[in-house]
């Protein structure tokens, strides 16, 4: 990915926002970043100018690189190369990774910048959610929702690309536990208030309440 993303946008305090669009994947790639000086985090990150990079650390940050599923590289192994960031990812997507990660993590471990890891297995290959409480609770989702049509709004990754689309959205009913007002995406532009609230009424349009939540990890 060679693309770099020249703009960066602040949808809430010390949160960041940005995207490409890939023409060989034919979709909008998006990313997102907390600061909890002295941390940085960067999810699923797509390539950024200097400048814009600037805009999101300081001289004094300790950056990483927390990646929600096996797909989402990006630009993480350049960022580990040329400015010498960590890659952090689920131990389940390390099979399926194309690069080695750093670190690996697991369901509701406590990572840098504060975040907590969500693990909603079914879309992708180690598929989790970061969640902070900070700014009313904000979670970062990868494939399991995209958020690409502004008449349709959220939605569930299309079927043809979950490896369970059935666990996909059972698993999506564990972030109902937490407290959030905005979601930012992989794919997609972020929601800024009622999140929340916006995926109960997916999930309930899905039948998913039909399930138990105990079926899933």
């Amino acid at each position: 990915m060679k693309r770099f993303a020249t703009e960066v946008q602040r949808f809430a305090p010390e949160s960041f926002y940005w995207e490409k669009y890939s023409d060989e994947l034919k979709t909008t790639l998006s990313s997102a970043a907390f600061r909890e000086e002295p941390e940085v985090v960067f999810i699923d990150p797509v390539p950024l100018t200097m400048s814009a990079m600037n805009k999101i650390v300081g001289p004094a940050s300790r950056a990483f690189v927390l990646l929600t599923n096996s797909n989402h590289e990006r630009a993480a192994l350049s960022l580990r190369e040329n400015m010498r960031i960590p890659i952090w990812a689920h131990e389940a997507a390390k099979a399926d990774m194309e690069i080695d990660a750093n670190d690996y993590f697991k369901d509701a471990d406590e990572l840098p910048g504060g975040l907590v890891a969500i693990h909603v297995p079914g879309a992708t290959a180690g598929e989790t959610v970061f969640y902070t409480p900070k700014n009313g609770g904000i979670v970062a989702v990868g494939d399991a929702l995209v958020n690409l049509d502004p008449e349709r709004g959220m939605a569930f990754l299309p079927d043809k690309y979950a490896m369970d689309p059935r666990q996909s959205r059972q698993s999506l009913r564990k972030l109902l536990k937490f407290d959030f007002e905005m979601m930012t995406f992989a794919h997609g532009q972020p929601i800024v208030r009622d999140a929340k609230k916006r995926l109960e009424a997916l999930l309930e349009s899905s039948g998913s309440r039909k399930f138990k939540v105990a079926e899933v990890e």
